[in-house]
């Protein structure tokens, strides 16, 4: 294995990165810290110990308890013969464990990186030897564990794979058992300021996944901002949510950041509508974080109206999310139900985390992610002209702050490339195309590769998707953009739908949907193609749409 600064992109490259000055105090004079020592482990030496730290099922576990198993992790580690900046896997689901595997890594030197708990064995291959990763924590569960041990024959660089669950494994397998034989003391091993401290990988949405360098003052700026500006974290609030704890979302939420604040973090076994109003009141989650996906789920659940009555949510005062467009119908029905906004923000892998939300606007527009998180600034410039877009102008995000993309540049896979197209000028450019308002709201368009360009026009599929799916006969859309066959348009609006059981496609009803989608959208962006399907739409492993694929057909 090489140094670690061999695995990055060339300087001359990266974003211009804005430590705010707040963070920058916070710091003081000091050239290196352990990231573990500061999000956890101060809370110890504030008093903490004996409070709840994570929520999960009918556990609960202490920030005492979390700061001496991620003791013994990193013990474990050191006698593994980890060392400084070595690359530590970890394939977990959610289980207070895979919290305490995190902060063991960083403890001991080593830098986490989260595998995706949905991913198949071909990524787990690629990123484990991307990565040049030398040990895995995987939870001994079938689904979880299944496709590590079908890829060990083919990882290279990994000697040891941690299993929780299981006894009586022959190496390079260990019993996650094992751990708790070590000391409960260890001083962490602090990393230099300016150096890798945490590597993300991207969902692999368009290609095999890519990894994301985030350095010792991006992590501990994104923990900082995001946890005081979008979270509003006391340390009597607690975050709960469904997303995966070793995947960048859940990563955030349930990781790192509302220990910093002396918050508590429910994490759940997965998403149920049932699981929403269990786990507020049982864990008394105060913010609710997830996908769009959920709450759309939520408001249509047959069962919604006798959950409300059975269980108590007085507890929560914010409900946010990202990740894909959550769409203003959504937001206002959900108000009109449980008289809440739901704060929409934007985030990205390649950043951390949040880096727009409605939270750090004066109050929150249904249909728009806000503004930037304090400490972060964004400009929307025209593709083409490469000037600033106009108020309502769609354009392309350009932004700016103490996280950005540096993407791991393994020799077998450069990234160099991908690099100069994602950072021009020192801006981070996401591949999101967003409009402002004269307000200063920033409204999310579309994904780069998403974008449907028809006349003249940008249009972005969401903005079709969310009034088209309220239809009474559609389960699911997709809208994509396709060539013009006449060859005027550049594309054309294409809708892909799934019909709900007892409706039969027909002539009349494609009509009956145009009617329906011309009293909620402008008419050059109604579809001009409309094709039925009776299989699910194809999907990423968190939900999300993968609109290429049916490009692609």
């Amino acid at each position: 294995m090489g140094d670690i600064s061999d695995y990055l992109v060339p300087e001359d490259t990266w974003p211009e990165v804005v430590i705010p000055d707040e963070v920058r105090e916070y710091i003081g004079d000091r050239k290196e810290l352990n990231l573990a020592e500061e999000i956890l482990d101060r809370n110890i030496e504030k008093g903490r110990g004996r409070k709840v730290a994570i929520y999960f099922m009918d556990r609960r576990v202490t920030y005492r308890d979390l700061y001496i198993l991620s003791n013994r992790v990193a013990n474990f580690l050191k006698r593994l013969g980890i060392e400084k900046y070595d690359r530590v896997g970890f394939r977990m689901r959610n289980m207070p464990e895979a919290i305490a595997v995190n902060f063991g890594i960083m403890k001991a030197g080593a830098i986490p990186v989260p595998l995706n708990p949905m991913w198949a064995k071909k990524e787990i291959v690629h990123v484990s030897e991307n990565a040049e990763i030398k040990a895995i924590f995987v939870s001994g569960d079938e689904k979880t564990f299944g496709a590590v041990k079908e890829a060990v024959s083919e990882l290279s660089t990994v000697k040891n794979v941690i299993v929780t669950d299981q006894d009586g494994l022959e190496e390079p397998f260990v019993s996650f058992n094992d751990v708790y034989k070590e000391s409960t003391k260890f001083d962490p091993v602090p990393l230099e300021i300016g150096k890798p401290a945490v590597v993300l990988y991207t969902s692999g949405t368009t290609g095999l996944p890519k990894g994301c360098v985030h350095f010792v003052e991006n992590v501990l700026s994104s923990v900082y901002l995001v946890g005081k500006y979008v979270w509003k974290l006391t340390e009597d609030d607690v975050v709960g949510g469904p997303a995966p704890v070793s995947f960048a979302m859940g990563y955030g939420n349930g990781c790192l950041i509302p220990y910093f604040h002396g918050a508590a973090t429910s994490i759940w076994p997965g998403f149920s509508v049932e699981n929403f109003f269990k786990f507020v009141e049982e864990h008394g989650i105060t913010v609710f974080s997830s996908l769009p996906t959920a709450y759309r789920l939520i408001l249509v659940n047959p069962n919604l109206e006798e959950f409300m009555k059975k269980y108590d949510i007085s507890s929560l005062r914010l409900c946010t999310g990202g990740g894909e467009a959550l769409g203003a119908e959504t937001a206002i029905k959900w108000k009109e139900k449980f008289g809440m906004d739901i704060y929409e923000s934007l985030g990205a892998t390649e950043m951390v985390h949040i880096c727009v939300s409605n939270t750090c606007a004066p109050k929150p527009v249904a249909g728009s992610i806000g503004w930037p998180v304090p400490g972060y600034i964004a400009r929307i410039i025209d593709p083409e002209t490469k000037e600033e877009c106009k108020a309502g102008e769609v354009g392309n995000l350009y932004i700016k702050g103490p996280t950005g993309i540096r993407y791991w540049n393994h020799p077998t896979r450069p990234l160099d490339e991908k690099q100069k197209k994602s950072v021009i000028d020192g801006w981070n450019v996401l591949g999101d195309f967003v409009r402002r308002d004269e307000n200063g709201y920033i409204y999310f368009v579309s994904r780069d590769d998403d974008l449907i360009k028809s006349s003249g026009y940008r249009i972005g599929p969401d903005e079709i998707e969310q009034p088209l799916g309220q239809h009474p006969a559609i389960m699911e859309c997709a809208v994509i953009g396709v060539p013009d066959p006449e060859g005027v348009r550049g594309q054309i609006v294409k809708a892909v739908i799934r019909l709900k059981e007892g409706y039969e496609p027909s002539d009349e009803l494609k009509k009956d949907i145009l009617a329906y989608l011309e009293k909620h959208i402008a008419k050059y962006k109604l579809p001009r193609v409309i094709e039925f399907r009776e299989e699910p739409l194809p999907r990423t492993a968190t939900g999300k749409l993968l609109r290429r694929f049916l490009k692609e057909e």
